[in-house]
């Protein structure tokens, strides 16, 4: 490769990553955070795109150049023969480049991993059952069962998921969490919901003809109004 062609390759490489980090960072892929879990998802998330971005770039750079530096012209029955780099350095150097990225993302993953789900202290105790279709929520303390979801900001609440039938997945796409439930066993999954509002509880996991319509209303409200809130919606 010519060294003219070199540097277009890497003024394209570099101007294709700022495009796609810049389409990226403001269509805002990923909804408002709003637990306290969301961080670590979010930073393992960004990092990954970091490293991938530009690769991706390199990439798809790459392969266009090669598809018209080493297609066959009008008057050639083939195109122009590629006999490898012959560089061992080279590819020694983009092996090892390649397995340090995967390592260190799995090491950055499994860190945040352990920072999920390493407490398994709780201040609240809610046992959630799914059936076709629809979601049911117990608070085995206040013994209380409401049709929605009610969570205090800023207390820990460990989940007990259940399924009755076929495996459902409980997914709040602002708590960046994501839990399949099966049938006959319970499921743990502890959180802290760090903002107020309203949000919804979809099922993940295709289940049967109404699993679109799977969903259910999941509310944040201050620890102050938490007791009365539940009492609000007890059926």
């Amino acid at each position: 490769m010519k060294v003219k062609d070199f540097l277009t390759l890497t003024f394209f490489s570099m101007g294709l990553t700022l495009i796609l980090w810049f389409l990226i960072t403001y269509t805002k892929i990923m909804p408002q955070a709003a637990s306290y879990e969301a961080k670590h998802v979010d930073g393992a998330f960004n990092a990954m795109l970091a490293v991938t971005v530009p690769i991706f770039a390199l990439v798809i750079t790459f392969v266009v150049y090669t598809l018209f530096r080493y297609s066959a012209g009008k008057d050639q029955s083939e195109g122009i023969k590629f006999y490898g780099s012959g560089n061992g350095i080279v590819e020694a150097a983009w092996i090892f480049l390649s397995l340090a990225l995967t390592l260190g993302l799995a090491a950055l993953g499994t860190k945040e991993l352990f920072a999920i789900r390493g407490n398994d202290q709780a201040d609240l105790n809610i046992q959630v059952k799914a059936s076709q279709f629809s979601w049911e929520f117990y608070y085995p303390e206040q013994n209380i069962f409401s049709p929605e979801l009610i969570l205090p900001e800023g207390k820990r609440v460990r989940l007990l998921l259940s399924s009755e039938d076929v495996v459902h997945s409980f997914w709040v796409p602002e708590f960046r969490l994501k839990q399949d439930l099966l049938p006959g066993k319970v499921v743990k999954l502890l959180f802290t919901p760090s903002k107020l509002g309203q949000y919804t509880l979809f099922c993940s996991e295709l289940c049967g003809s109404g699993h679109t319509t799977m969903t259910a209303p999941v509310r944040v409200v201050e620890k102050e109004q938490f007791a009365a809130s539940i009492k609000e919606q007890s059926w």
